[in-house]
């Protein structure tokens, strides 16, 4: 049995029948992956400490009909992310983002550094900034990304207070702003938000400061995004919003 070797984050896992999982993967070598991992419930399989979510793991794979079986996993580093529920809750947010907009089998080294990068922030910043700090970074290389600095319309540098329009595709001058399709407004404050998530470098300590309405602002608007594109709800959302419920 042909097998190969990858280097992978844990994306997601959902378990079937009595002790198996299937495990999706996000590789440097092949980008998304689903493969099956048979018997990684039981106590004692080797393979029950590497398949949780968010870890990096080394990992071999065997090539099947339809989907690939893991057959040895070892981990290279783990976050310890679960045990806080709004840090789990947060980097569930951006991982369901980067599964569920990106297609299997089609290798993309940049999201695979991205969620590289943003593992070790999820453990230790604040969650709810570095979601979207990453949420922000990976929709502007995913194929649908907004133009925050410009007029989509016009294409004018975009000055002070104006609109959007997810549907339109970014950014709308005061000018274009009757030509535009459900905008909504887009403050100064907002456009800086993103400018400053955009350029946000990992390799760099630089300390990340928003106030909770300028934060709010943003996570609202990623979550809007990425349901226009996907055209339904992210099932992440539900458990940020639960929490905050818990929290009034």
């Amino acid at each position: 049995m042909e097998t190969f070797n990858v280097e992978a984050v844990v994306l997601k896992t959902d378990d079937f029948g009595d002790a198996n999982r299937v495990v999706t993967l996000f590789t440097k070598e092949f980008g998304k992956l689903e493969v099956n991992a048979y018997g990684c419930r039981r106590a004692r399989s080797p393979l029950s400490g590497a398949t949780q979510m968010f870890n990096h793991i080394s990992a071999e794979l065997s090539h099947g009909t339809q989907v690939d079986t893991l057959r040895e996993a070892d981990v290279l580093h783990f976050y310890d992310i679960t045990r806080d529920l709004n840090r789990l809750a947060y980097a569930s947010l951006f991982f369901e983002i980067v599964n569920r907009m990106t297609l299997p089998r089609q290798a993309d080294v940049e999201t695979f550094n991205l969620l590289m990068n943003s593992l070790p922030a999820l453990s230790t910043r604040t969650p709810k900034i570095i979601a979207l700090v990453g949420a922000c970074q990976f929709m502007e290389t995913s194929g649908v990304q907004l133009n925050f600095s410009r007029c989509v319309h016009c294409g004018r540098e975009i000055v002070g207070d104006a609109a959007i329009s997810l549907i339109d595709g970014g950014a709308v001058c005061n000018a274009c702003v009757d030509f535009a399709t459900e905008s909504r407004p887009y403050p100064v404050g907002l456009r800086k938000t993103f400018a400053t998530m955009l350029e946000f470098d990992w390799r760099a300590d630089t300390k990340l400061q928003f106030n909770s309405k300028q934060l709010d602002a943003a996570e609202n608007f990623f979550v809007d995004y990425v349901h226009s594109v996907l055209g339904s709800a992210l099932k992440s959302v539900n458990f940020i919003r639960e929490l905050e419920a818990l929290k009034l």
